[in-house]
């Protein structure tokens, strides 16, 4: 089979959530079948990541991603999110490699890449829900009647939320619709395509782990020691970060004094710096944190702590890092938005709490108590086996693309 692969970013090196389940589709699939990359860069110094991609690809082109300027009270246009991704450049880099490579599927690796799909005629398309935009911005509105408190203006942020989050909707459901096959990352989120889409060309392909990653290994956790994990350029990483330092904290260091927080992810200085400079400001004097920042083997520092916490309220998908805590026999303490979408229970593989007050609880609950964290990492990892291995996850995309191609042929 030869797929097309038509992505949003580069996902070498596999540093976020949705970086590392496309790197890991795209670099197991092209050992039984032709692959054909086309994607954007954001930066420059990112530009020759392009090479490693294209040593599991017949071809491999990307395009710098320039922004262009977004009218938010157009109707007419497409939500800005998806207007932001157009480029003539990637268009016309996309007809090229599809005429010559005659993909027999399209993957588009995530809804705003969708709207390329007129410029594939013939193949099989595959929409990719990586998260679901309108469900998504659905929950930020829901989150108060201001905008955040970063914005200039609130309450304008707000009503051009709504504008956008009606955008959205109108976009992802034609997408859906119109698709021949749609990728979503778990039953929670393909029972939502479904219903908006009316048909059940849908398969749940959750993020996964490599089988070498479940090997059981031994642990050697510091009292204390609570790891917060998130690629922070994705906001509803830097509002749980925001959220977890500003209000459960305070409570936590009140019962666990000797606590201390390792923030590991990539634009932590830089988004922190950008939106919450006080807050930064208050980390940096702070002895119990530690910015480590992009972190090269971040199994080795889940080794070393106590819990993770994952205080998530925002954005939609599966979150990879609960999936690769519980892997690595990292207790963790998240919300019932970051457990969605996994086969999980409150007080069998994980510890769930959705206000300040209940996350310290739970977390100083489970830092006090280390046959606690003795049967939640067993739980975790068994459920990460048997929910999450690569080697079964990838084969159920396999087979996915291959419905799709053979409806089309």
């Amino acid at each position: 089979m030869r797929i097309l692969f038509v992505s949003p970013f580069l996902p070498y090196p596999p540093v976020a959530g949705g970086h590392k389940q496309v790197w890991t589709w795209l670099t197991r699939l092209s050992r039984e079948h032709e692959i054909a990359f086309v994607g954007f860069h954001e930066r420059e110094s990112e530009a020759a990541n392009i090479s490693e991609i294209a040593r599991h690809c017949a071809v491999a082109r990307s395009r710098l991603r320039c922004p262009t300027p977004h009218a938010y009270w157009s109707f007419a246009q497409a939500p800005r999110w998806v207007s932001e991704f157009w480029s003539d450049d990637l268009a016309r880099e996309i007809r090229e490699v599809a005429s010559d490579f005659r993909p027999d599927v399209v993957q588009f690796l995530h809804t705003n890449m969708g709207q390329y799909r007129h410029c594939v005629n013939g193949p099989a398309a595959v929409a990719t829900a990586l998260d679901i935009g309108f469900v998504s911005q659905r929950r930020y509105l829901a989150e108060g009647e201001g905008g955040p408190a970063w914005a200039p203006d609130p309450i304008v942020e707000r009503l051009h939320s709504r504008f956008e989050w009606l955008r959205t909707l109108r976009y992802e459901t034609a997408l859906f619709r119109k698709a021949g096959h749609v990728i979503a990352v778990s039953e929670h989120d393909a029972g939502i395509v479904r219903a908006v889409a009316g048909h059940n060309r849908v398969t749940a392909v959750p993020p996964g782990v490599e089988p070498e990653q479940l090997t059981p290994r031994a642990r050697n956790p510091q009292p204390g020691r609570v790891l917060y994990v998130g690629h922070m350029e994705h906001l509803p990483n830097l509002m749980g970060l925001m959220f977890l330092y500003g209000q459960v904290w305070p409570h936590l260091t009140k019962e666990v004094p000797f606590a201390r927080l390792i923030v590991a992810g990539t634009g932590t200085r830089e988004e922190l710096g950008r939106l919450g400079p006080r807050m930064l400001a208050r980390m940096d004097r702070d002895p119990a944190v530690e910015i480590a920042g992009f972190v090269p083997d971040l199994y080795a520092l889940m080794d070393t702590c106590a819990v993770m916490a994952a205080p998530l309220d925002a954005g939609s998908g599966v979150r990879n890092k609960v999936i690769e805590a519980m892997a690595a026999g990292l207790p963790v303490v998240t919300t019932a938005l970051g457990a969605e979408g996994l086969a999980v229970e409150h007080e069998r593989e994980l510890l769930i709490a959705d206000d300040a007050a209940g996350s310290a609880r739970e977390l100083v609950r489970l830092l006090k108590d280390e046959q606690l964290q003795a049967r939640l990492s067993a739980a975790g990892r068994e459920l990460v086996a048997r929910e999450h291995d690569n080697e079964r996850i990838v084969k159920r995309l396999e087979r996915a693309l291959m419905r799709a191609a053979g409806a089309r042929a």
